[in-house]
């Protein structure tokens, strides 16, 4: 079926379907959908993207929007989302921490608009459009000011074949202090596209930490788009460890003096996989900072890119700004493009970008199979010491223990 006749047929189930502004925003995307060779050639949303994404039948399976509250034991919050929805809340009785959780209906308007205000963003975007056009599910997280919280949230899939199209929100108020760690470890043939809005306001701090072992069969499209105002920070770590192909797309818009923001990635990539990486950081206001840095390991044929891009507005002096991206080739069949870029219209500022792509470094390994070890052991070895500068200062200990746990059998499953 074309994606003309799925919408089609399933129109009446999509979240603000009886929205005069979202009709309008459906039936320009659908005019525009058209995907030619020369469209995907250009565009930066299909050009890396692993094409049999685009090939899936609609399935949603429609969950309540009730939420249960359990008592925990732990300081953590921890979130059960299910196709798409939080369906369970796990958190101490007697924590009092101001946060609001709701599920998004076709009723939110206030959900509505944030949407429809951010789809400026992402007008060339094919998978946001998608997104868009067959919205299907989604949440709200609010969290009040001078708040200090941490939030695990588990994403759930329940059904073979299900495609997801998620849109939420996560708003921090003044000076609150938040850990949010998510994980994707979906094991049902599926597609999962979901988008975070995310804004920070005035001395927020963010930690956004997020880990990916989806199987094979199932496929995900990560994007996300953060607002940091006056003294914020938001720092993202992504590790992909999946077998299936992923798309991980993140943007940041620094839109008040001071405000920070670091978006990072790790990915390693074997048989077929196609891993397609995008961040891009934009520089509004004086005296703000940001990181972007990817690293991956690829094997086999996999392929992968990353896009990373500097935007410095010419009201944005002072800007502090770096760019790297690194990857190790264990196969002749494997590639990696990287792609950096800035576009600077101020003066004072201090910008880099660095890129690094090839084998392993056979001088690192003479030397340590000089010292004993054999090749595969020498091998893994710089492989763990390749990611330490991104895994070193990150704050939950859980995370590093996973990292540590699947990386290694990543390796070991790839005779490494």
């Amino acid at each position: 079926m074309s994606i003309q006749e799925i919408y089609n047929e399933s129109k009446n189930k999509f979240l603000f379907n009886d929205s005069k502004n979202f009709s309008v925003l459906r039936s320009n995307i659908l005019k525009n959908l058209d995907i030619t060779p020369k469209i995907k050639k250009n565009n930066e949303s299909l050009k890396y993207l692993d094409p049999q994404v685009l090939n899936f039948l609609y399935k949603y399976t429609e969950l309540s929007n009730d939420i249960l509250y359990l008592d925990y034991e732990m300081d953590i919050m921890n979130i059960d989302s299910v196709n798409g929805k939080i369906s369970t809340i796990h958190k101490k009785t007697n924590n009092k921490i101001d946060i609001n959780i709701r599920n998004i209906n076709s009723s939110n308007k206030l959900a509505e608009e944030i949407f429809l205000n951010f789809q400026d963003y992402f007008e060339d975007d094919y998978i946001l459009n998608l997104n868009s056009l067959m919205l299907n599910s989604g949440y709200e997280i609010n969290i009040g000011e001078k708040q200090e919280v941490t939030i695990f949230i588990s994403n759930n899939i329940t059904d073979q074949a299900l495609t997801l199209f998620q849109k939420n929100i996560i708003s921090c108020s003044k000076n609150s202090k938040v850990t949010i760690i998510e994980e994707f470890a979906t094991n049902k043939k599926s597609n999962s596209n979901i988008a975070n809005f995310i804004s920070l306001e005035e001395g927020v701090e963010l930690t956004h930490l997020i880990f990916q072992r989806n199987s094979l069969t199932a496929s995900l499209q990560s994007t996300s788009y953060t607002n940091c105002k006056k003294n914020s920070l938001y720092k993202q770590l992504i590790i992909n460890i999946s077998n299936a192909s992923i798309r991980n797309h993140h943007y940041a818009n620094l839109v008040g003096e001071n405000a920070s923001a670091n978006l990072d990635g790790i990915f390693f990539a074997g048989n077929d996989q196609v891993i397609d990486n995008k961040t891009q950081v934009n520089h509004n206001f004086p005296n703000c900072k940001s990181s972007q840095r990817y690293k991956g390991v690829l094997t086999d044929q996999s392929q992968a890119s990353y896009l990373s891009k500097t935007f410095v507005d010419k009201l944005a002096q002072k800007t502090e700004a770096y760019q790297l991206s690194k990857g190790i080739l264990l196969s002749d069949n494997s590639y990696f493009h990287s792609k950096p870029e800035l576009k600077i219209f101020a003066d004072d500022v201090k910008c880099s970008h660095g890129s690094t792509i090839g084998p392993m470094d056979r001088d690192l390994l003479f030397y340590l199979r000089s010292r004993g070890l054999n090749k595969k052991d020498s091998t893994s070895l710089l492989i763990k010491s390749f990611f330490h500068d991104m895994m070193f200062g990150v704050p939950n200990k859980i995370f590093l223990e996973q990292f540590n746990y699947y990386s290694n059998k990543w390796l070991e499953m790839n005779n490494i």
